[in-house]
Order: C-alpha cells, then structure tokens, then sequence
C-alpha cells in the first residue's frame, strides 16, 4: 500500500523535475484505435489494450464499454486521483474518494436528427464522496487545487483545435502498425 509520504515525495520529485528542466514534461500523448468488423475496436495506447464497442440499438454487439462510458471512467479516474494527489501535497489523509460521473445527453444530436443539439454531453456532474478524519476546510481546498490543475476537466471545459489526417489504401492493403485480431 502506498502511503501518504510516498506520493508526496513523488510529486515533489516530479515538480521539481519539471521546474528545472520544462523540456522533461513536455510530450505527445497517441492512442491507436482500429476496427476490422463490425464496430468492435481495439485501442491501444503504449503497452495497454482497451476493447469498445456500442450497444446492438446502434449496430453494435455490446460486448464491450462504449467510448463514452470509458470517457467517464477516465474522466471519474483523473478526479479521484487528483484529490488523493492534492490531498498529499498537503499531508491530507484521504482514506477513501469515490468521484461519480453523470452526463445528460440528447441522441438526436449523435443521430444528426437536430443539428440546434450538440452530439456529446450536455451537462457532466462530478460528484465527489470523500472518507476522512481530516479537516473539512482543508480537504475542500485539495479538491478545489486537484479541479483547477485536472488535465481531463481541463479538457472537457475548453475547446481544442482539432486537425485531421487521412491515408486510403485499398481493400487488400493492410496498414502497418494497425492492432488486428483475426
């Protein structure tokens, strides 16, 4: 088990790091996604493998979580974690966070039925459990510092430029590097 001091001294390592040398946290990110058949896609991101899929209403075999449920996996992952983080920066024992994600969506938007409806969520809820004996006060600014420096709220609450590449190939040709489970 990880203690409270472990985390701490690993995040002012890491500060520390990225305070004198930038360069050391500046990096690109890639996650690879392919589809063969149906809509069962592979993705993989360094040496981790996720499988989605969307449910049979939509043409898919649900066999697998939707994209949008592993967005609110990662996006409830990304919080729980940043409060235990920030919690320990500032010697906080959290003994358990819960963090739930609620999304209110409209399908007509994804549908292309009402283009006045946006496609994604409407509205996200993050609602935050925390067990600890800990001062209340301190524990909210935690979370308030772990919401403000959040890499996935932040991307959830600005807008990205978004660029686009295509390469087609023809129907025998197969794509190096491209997850392929046969």
């Amino acid at each position: 088990m990880q203690t409270l001091e472990f985390t701490k001294q690993a995040l002012e390592r890491s500060t520390k790091a990225v305070t004198m040398r930038p360069a050391v946290g500046q990096y690109t990110h890639k996650s690879i996604a392919a589809i063969e058949d149906g809509t069962r896609c592979y993705v993989r991101d360094k040496h981790f493998e996720i499988v989605t899929d969307v449910p049979p209403s939509i043409g898919g075999n649900g066999g697998a979580p939707t994209p949008g449920a592993l967005m609110r996996c990662a996006l409830s992952s990304c919080a729980a974690i940043g409060i235990k983080l920030w919690a320990a920066r500032a010697d906080i024992q959290i003994d358990y966070v819960e963090v739930e994600v609620e999304g209110d969506v409209d399908a007509r938007g994804e549908m292309g039925v009402d283009d006045q409806i946006v496609p994604g969520f409407l509205d996200l809820r993050l609602n935050i459990s925390i067990r600890s004996n800990a001062d209340p006060a301190a524990i909210k600014r935690a979370i308030d510092q772990s919401i403000k420096y959040s890499p996935l709220i932040d991307a959830f609450s600005r807008e990205h430029k978004i660029q686009t590449a295509l390469e087609i190939a023809a129907g025998d040709d197969k794509k190096e590097g491209v997850i392929s489970h046969a």
